[in-house]
């Protein structure tokens, strides 16, 4: 672990059941009108739209619906909702979905004060922009996984750039001002997820939390949230394939996604998320489940050089063996069997 490092959380998380409610006050420190970034395929999202539409009526905030976002955000899409939110004069961006939505709501944030085009700024683009500015951004997450709602990141597909034109690419903008102002983390929100989504988004955040504690540039503060979003998910999973509507459950696994976004923040991720962004820009798998089949490979990889963090990690999640490599062995058996 480093001996010299930094640590920030600026984002003011409001999380519980019905924290919903507390959406339109978070608005109102912003202005009056927000561009509302969210799913193109809204199926079964009709209820969580509703109630983000009602708390930010009640607050008398307007909501210009922006559903266009797709399960791998474009830039083309991101660069409409620029345009949308221009054409509003929006004053904050609030994204309601996934860690897709969100995303695309950090991007629009923004370029809607930069400008240029997303590849200008994306991690991918060899001569790449830095982000130096956004609108106010309140992510309203309705997944338990990708922990956006904590980080200064946002992934985007681009099509005919790069290397090799002919493939999407996936790149990161990254910046401070994508980190989002606010985060509404109601568990509610993800009690109709079917088992699939509920267990990728699951696979996503436990990835990213045991990298957090695996990579170089873990810290004590990084780690004390990694471990312990590792043992929440371990835990609270099963209880919820078994038992969807297991509201204790889902706060764990809501609880456990945020801080294992807050967690590899500060650390960045290792292996098995580079494996699984590759699988999903080749093959175009969701990313959960990207996550959930590179975990346990990077892991087997990794097991002889971080024997020492897999055994700390089992001991919290009360696996106890003679030796710490017998430990290290027996951690990464339990993550496969989920």
């Amino acid at each position: 672990m480093l001996k010299q490092w930094s640590f920030q959380v600026t984002t003011q998380v409001h999380f519980g059941p019905k924290v919903i409610r507390k959406l339109g006050d978070a608005a109102q420190e912003f202005g009056w009108n927000a561009l509302l970034v969210g799913y193109k395929d809204s199926e079964g999202m009709e209820e969580v739209y509703d109630a983000v539409q009602k708390a930010l009526r009640k607050a008398r905030v307007k909501a210009i619906p922006f559903f266009e976002v797709e399960s791998e955000p474009a830039a083309e899409t991101v660069e409409r909702g620029v345009a949308m939110a221009k054409e509003n004069h929006a004053e904050m961006i609030i994204g309601v979905g996934g860690g897709s939505a969100i995303d695309a709501a950090k991007a629009i944030a923004a370029l809607v004060k930069l400008e240029g085009t997303p590849w200008d700024f994306a991690n991918a683009n060899d001569g790449h922009r830095h982000i130096t500015d956004a609108l106010p951004i309140i992510a309203v997450p309705t997944t338990a996984g990708t922990g956006t709602e904590m980080t200064s990141i946002a992934v985007l597909t681009f099509l005919g750039k790069g290397d090799y034109p002919d493939s999407p690419v996936k790149g990161a903008l990254v910046g401070a001002p994508l980190r989002p102002d606010v985060a509404v983390v109601d568990p509610t929100l993800t009690l109709g997820l079917s088992k699939e989504v509920t267990a990728g988004c699951a696979a996503d955040a436990l990835g990213q939390a045991i990298e957090s504690c695996l990579s170089r540039m873990a810290n004590p503060f990084s780690t004390v949230l990694g471990e312990r979003a590792v043992s929440l998910i371990i835990d609270a999973l099963p209880v919820v394939l078994r038992e969807p509507d297991n509201l204790d459950a889902r706060s764990d696994l809501a609880l456990a996604a945020t801080m294992s976004g807050a967690a590899f923040e500060a650390t960045g991720v290792t292996l098995a998320h580079a494996l699984a962004q590759s699988l999903g820009a080749l093959l175009h798998i969701p990313h959960g489940l990207a996550v959930g089949i590179a975990t346990p490979l990077g892991l087997r990889k990794l097991q002889d050089v971080c024997s020492e963090q897999l055994a700390y990690l089992g001991r919290h999640c009360h696996i106890m063996r003679d030796t710490q490599e017998s430990q290290a062995a027996a951690f990464i058996e339990r993550i496969e069997s989920l």
